[in-house]
Parts: C-alpha cells; sequence; structure tokens
C-alpha cells in the first residue's frame, strides 16, 4: 500500500492519497471545512478492507461535513456500503452530514436496491452534495 501527500492544483487544499490493490482514496480539503473523499476502484470486501480505517479517519475522526465522490468506484458489495454507513454514523454522532455523489449506474442501482439514500443523500453532481451540506 502507498500513501502519499500533496496538494491541489491551487496549492492550498492538502490532499492525502491511499493506494491499495483493488481501491484508492484521495482526501481532499475544501475550504477547511468540508472534506471531500474520492473513492477509486472496487469498494467489495477486498476494498473496503483496503480504505475503510483511513476512510473512518477521514469522515468520522475529523468530524468535518464530507462528501463522497464514487464516480471512479466501479463495483460496490455489501461491505462497501457496510463502509459507507458506518462513516455516515459516524459523522451524524458528531453533528455532520455526508453526501454521496457520482455514482455510475450500476453503483447507483445497487445504492437504491439497498435503499441508502434513506440514510445517506445521494446526489449527482460535486456542486449538489455541496449544497446537500448546506441545506
Amino acid at each position: 500500500m502507498r500513501r502519499s501527500a500533496r496538494h491541489s492544483l491551487d496549492g492550498a487544499s492538502p490532499v492525502i492519497s491511499l493506494e491499495g490493490t483493488t481501491m484508492q482514496l484521495t482526501l481532499t480539503e475544501l475550504d477547511g471545512a468540508i472534506n471531500r473523499v474520492a473513492l477509486a476502484g472496487r469498494l467489495d470486501a477486498p476494498g473496503a478492507d483496503a480504505v475503510g480505517l483511513k476512510f473512518t479517519t477521514a469522515v468520522v475522526s475529523l468530524g468535518r461535513p464530507s462528501i463522497i465522490d464514487l464516480s471512479e468506484v466501479s463495483f460496490v458489495a455489501s461491505m462497501g456500503i457496510r463502509m459507507l454507513l458506518s462513516g455516515a454514523r459516524g459523522i451524524a454522532q458528531k453533528g455532520g452530514k455526508m453526501v454521496l455523489f457520482g455514482a455510475n449506474e450500476l453503483v447507483q442501482g445497487v445504492l437504491d436496491d439497498a435503499a441508502i439514500d434513506q440514510l445517506i443523500p445521494i446526489v449527482t453532481t460535486e456542486a449538489q452534495a455541496l449544497d446537500a451540506l448546506r441545506a
């Protein structure tokens, strides 16, 4: 597993990347108050194992409102859903909110079948996710 830190193009927002065999997680601070977590790869049992602790740290431990970019997630299974739900519950206990966005048709179908939208807001774009956090 490889971890790297870098800055976004504007040089102001720290980014933390974690790359495993099946999943990648990139954390970016937006305006110093919102976490943007980008996931890439298969969010199955090995994928959730690869990034689960870092996801929990990024979302729950920091206690900031978070938007989760699923645009590069190709597949999601029960362990991935569990990871997302645990993150949402944890941040809610700290008074924060989490919003998912950018899921492809397959991933969105799985999230819909599991009725995740009853517990975590799911929107199409990053702008909509930011708006949902502010609502």
